[in-house]
């Protein structure tokens, strides 16, 4: 039987990871950050199958605080 909240929230975190991805490679050319979110949500996604909840809460933590880092950051680039 599948879980469809972790399969939703799977799915959120993968095109969440995804749009901010490109966003940072097309506005700032990051594209090592882009990789390295890459890598954090798949160590978040390793501490969840292995059953370290807390730790793959942590790494999405620091991804959704970088997203919204860079979200504030953009969104004040788009104003000038």
């Amino acid at each position: 039987m599948f879980k469809y909240g972790s399969v939703e929230d799977e799915i959120y975190r993968s095109m969440e990871k995804k749009l901010v991805a490109k966003q940072v490679e097309d506005k700032h050319g990051f594209s090592k950050l882009a990789r390295a979110a890459d890598y954090l949500n798949a160590a978040a996604e390793m501490f969840d199958n292995a059953g370290m909840h807390e730790q793959a809460a942590e790494v999405t933590e620091v991804l959704q605080e970088l997203a919204t880092q860079l979200s504030g950051k953009t969104s004040s680039f788009e104003g000038k």
